[in-house]
């Protein structure tokens, strides 16, 4: 006959883990926890015995977690830190959600040490469930300073996509750009049957499945961190899964040929399409221009007209939000002279020699704002690549 308890009946139920049964109360379980909530409520009799086998838990694991339902406590300083971590996944499972956040707050103030050993298997698992927020920003503050920790892990390959996006979004990742294009490419060519070990042997459907399985991670990749010597060796064999056209060569760039108007027209006069990009001051912003007509060195101010030319804001760490602001009226868009370099009209242009130029958003000239109005600043980088179609 059941027990009774303060006239309430309590009906025992067999939970089976690994090859151990354990036989517990049926209210207690149903009223802790929402996973064993579901079973007893849809589970059938066998023999008037109702039997629920929990996997992927260990029976020490189990034991803790038994101990934590009857009791509302959990006593772990005592528990070894392998056990600690092995309660993360079943915690989840039976539902605790408090005590999810609690082992990994508790993980996280005394057994950090421990989690950097185990690191790979931490970070991995972190990612498996969005209610392991706590660990996946320990795991990813560590990687921001050390990301070799799981770029160079015999491992790396088999995270998760969701863990990879999250370690692209950093800011303040220290490493360089084009070698994080070579992991994401190594990554998607691993999650990718069927690619021949050859680029060369590559058909048009083998680059779409590429950028299938890379379409979340190929617009956090920060393109214009990267050299032009590193696009054209690295990213350009890949530019059938961009999606966009991607410039063929750079025609200069400050911090190698100097920031002056002469040089600007010395090494870009007469090249068609070119695309213009600077990295302004202390905000780290970029903005650019294209110019689908050629740059002279006229000496007055000439007003060029084009419908196809256009000013942008790109923004590096989610490229889709990039704002792209096409001309209103086709009449003086492209200005050229001597004593100016760049003139994209009268609201964006290189103003001297020393770094500075001149952005104010006009109504007349451009649909949209391609940032706040800061009429002279200072820039930090300032490139010109020319365009070639896909």
């Amino acid at each position: 006959m059941p027990n009774k308890v303060r006239g309430r009946y309590y009906v025992f139920r067999k939970v089976k883990v690994d090859k151990q049964s354990f036989k517990l109360h049926s209210q207690v379980l149903y009223q802790r926890s929402s996973f064993f909530r579901q079973e007893l409520t849809t589970a059938t009799k066998k023999n008037n015995i109702i039997e629920i086998t929990l996997t992927d838990t260990s029976i020490e694991a189990f034991k803790i977690l038994i101990t934590y339902i009857y009791t509302g406590t959990i006593p772990l300083e005592e528990v070894e830190p392998s056990i600690i971590f092995d309660l993360l996944v079943p915690s989840k499972k039976l539902g605790l959600v408090e005590l999810v956040e609690y082992i990994q707050s508790y993980l996280i103030d005394n057994k950090a040490f421990w989690l950097r050993l185990k690191f790979t298997q931490v970070y991995s698992t972190s990612f498996q469930d969005n209610n392991f927020k706590a660990l996946q920003t320990f795991c990813t503050d560590i990687l921001a300073k050390h990301p070799n920790l799981i770029f160079d892990s015999n491992d790396f390959t088999s995270i998760q996509e969701n863990a990879l996006v999250t370690l692209l979004k950093r800011d303040d990742l220290q490493v360089e750009e084009s070698e994080i294009w070579d992991k994401v490419i190594q990554w998607g060519k691993a999650k990718t049957p069927d690619l021949p070990f050859e680029l060369k042997q590559w058909t048009e459907k083998n680059f779409l499945d590429l950028k299938n399985t890379l379409s979340k991670c190929i617009p956090l990749i920060r393109y214009f961190q990267m050299s032009g010597e590193e696009i054209l060796a690295k990213v350009k064999p890949y530019q059938q899964i961009l999606g966009f056209n991607l410039w063929d060569d750079i025609s200069t760039r400050g911090s190698r040929d100097g920031f002056t108007r002469e040089t600007f027209h010395q090494l870009c006069d007469n090249l068609p399409g070119t695309v213009v990009v600077i990295k302004v001051d202390s905000t780290n912003e970029i903005l650019g221009g294209y110019n689908s007509l050629v740059w002279t060195s006229k000496d007055q101010l000439e007003w060029f007209t084009t419908t196809d030319s256009f000013v942008f804001s790109l923004k590096t760490q989610n490229l889709p939000n990039s704002i792209l602001s096409r001309i209103i009226h086709a009449n003086k868009v492209i200005g050229c002279a001597n004593y100016y370099g760049p003139v994209f009209s009268s609201s964006f242009w290189m103003h001297d020699d020393s770094k500075q130029w001149y952005y104010v958003h006009d109504n007349s000239d451009y649909e949209k704002p391609i940032g706040s109005n800061k009429s002279y600043f200072f820039i930090d980088e300032f490139e010109v690549f020319q365009v070639l179609k896909n």
